[in-house]
């Protein structure tokens, strides 16, 4: 009788078939470290005091009637969104922001978001929060069972919408003199994205920028007299509509509104920095993705949105390693955005450069030849598994997406390649990569819905074409089986 076999731990974090070799065949042709440091938990019954049973116990009792509502199509009821557990679940979303999604958006003061939620609030601070649990909800779907107690965390998120869209008709939204209605309206249209709804989240997003427009956020003149701590708050948030206009606008060929970001200063010596509520590290990480996206400048953009037939933008200049940024220390949450980032972009350069003819088989650089999306696969795959997965779903359906271009231009180049040459080895390590960006898209519910899907019956058709009969079979196991529980797996 053989012995058990152990995978090893990338096999382990791919989820495909590991024989037990060391170094193993899937890590051989993915060209990753093969080790096994993975210490299994025990397993057997876990002796406590009964706290999470008598939590889960008062949260159904809670939770169970507008459950049974939302999967039957009604409207959240009298349940977890009445009026007297509603402030109950608004700090729980604002407890999981501040612990979970604040690296990636820091654009509170923690301490300020909390006062707020234990004293009567303003109604455009009333409907930023409820804009900010519509964000929490989606962004953290997940793990919507623990956060708001059921698994229907759409409906719930577009429960928050509308709030928030409501409150906002109770004053005077256009001629707020804060960033709170703007920041209403940012919320609002990264929660449609997660809706899947790319118009409302285009339209709500270009309503934040005009918002911050008007307040003169773009301007010097705006900052002056203000603390360094509100300072820098404020030029964030200008900031993050910048990425997330440019991100939008890459991936949608659209025009932007924002030409390049506003620079972030470093604190002097009276600033009372000391008081500032957040980790160092925190600041460096954001600094450095506002430094990833304004590489791709605006000439390119138009070039990109097909408003210029011919681009000459000083980005043509930035490809491979040139594109990369240090990272220094920083959060894993953020680690995980720059780098899935700077591969995403380092795809829409070679695309830009497929687009103007400039690749070639015979090119110096790697990033001109026509075969670069197996490095760029291969690099995203590195940076996945060198991090947390908590720290990939964090973000939401965008950094999927991203994730996603590299997997399905992968999948092209598969099929082209292979019409011209054949099957070959290199083509089957393609192969084994394409499965392990598939398994990574099926981390998020959303994702495993929009993406994982597709791409797996891609790499089905991949495996029915051009696999021998001997390796055809493990693999079409893994990803039929992976297609029917998709998210359940993980």
């Amino acid at each position: 009788m053989s012995s058990k076999r152990i995978p090893c731990d990338s096999c382990r974090q791919r989820r495909v078939r590991c024989e037990g070799s060391s170094p193993c065949v899937p890590c051989q042709r993915a060209q990753l470290t093969c080790k096994r440091e993975y210490i299994r938990k025990p397993r057997g019954p876990k002796h406590g005091r009964g706290k999470k049973i008598a939590a889960l116990r008062a949260a159904q009792s809670h939770f169970d009637h507008d459950h049974v509502a939302v999967a039957n199509g009604e409207p959240p009821g009298e349940g977890f969104l009445s009026p007297e557990n509603l402030p109950r679940l608004m700090e729980r979303c604002v407890d999981v922001y501040l612990h979970h999604m604040y690296p990636i958006m820091p654009l509170f003061s923690q301490s300020t978001l909390i006062q707020w939620l234990k004293r009567p609030q303003e109604p455009n601070e009333k409907s930023m929060l409820f804009a900010l649990c519509a964000l929490v909800t989606a962004f953290m779907c997940g793990h919507s069972e623990s956060i708001i107690g059921s698994g229907e965390w759409a409906a719930v998120a577009r429960w928050f919408i509308e709030k928030s869209l409501l409150i906002r008709s109770d004053y005077s939204f256009v001629e707020d003199n804060t960033v709170l209605t703007l920041l209403a309206s940012f919320f609002v249209a990264v929660t449609y994205f997660e809706l899947h709804n790319t118009r409302q989240s285009w339209f709500y997003l270009r309503e934040a920028i005009t918002l911050g427009h008007a307040l003169g956020l773009h301007a010097n003149e705006y900052y002056r007299g203000m603390n360094y701590v509100d300072s820098l708050y404020h030029r964030r948030i200008f900031n993050i509509l910048f990425i997330t206009e440019r991100s939008l606008a890459i991936a949608r060929h659209k025009p932007v509104l924002i030409s390049r970001p506003l620079q972030l200063p470093a604190p002097g010596p009276s600033d009372g920095y000391e008081n500032f509520d957040e980790q160092p590290e925190i600041d460096l990480g954001f600094r450095q993705l506002v430094l990833v996206y304004s590489q791709i400048d605006v000439e390119f953009l138009d070039f990109w949105s097909r408003k210029s037939p011919v681009c000459s933008s000083s980005s043509w200049k930035q490809c491979g390693s040139d594109l990369l940024v240090h990272d220094g220390v920083m959060s894993d949450a953020q680690r995980a955005d720059i780098c899935v980032t700077q591969q995403w972009l380092d795809l829409v350069l070679w695309r830009a450069a497929l687009q103007q003819s400039l690749l070639s088989t015979k090119a110096g650089l790697r990033s001109r030849t026509f075969s670069y999306p197996e490095d760029i696969a291969l690099s995203l795959l590195q940076v996945l598994t060198s991090l947390p997965q908590e720290s990939v779903e964090v973000h939401g359906l965008g950094i999927f997406e991203k994730i996603n271009d590299v997997g399905n231009t992968l999948a092209d180049f598969i099929h082209c390649s292979t019409d011209l040459t054949g099957w070959t080895e290199t083509m089957a390590q393609n192969l084994d990569r394409l499965s392990s960006i598939r398994n990574y898209l099926s981390l998020s519910p959303n994702a495993n819905v929009k993406y994982a899907v597709s791409l797996g019956r891609r790499l089905a058709e991949f495996d029915l074409s051009y696999r021998s009969p001997l390796t055809r079979l493990p693999a079409l196991d893994s990803v039929s089986g992976d297609l029917t529980t998709g998210y359940h797996d993980y």
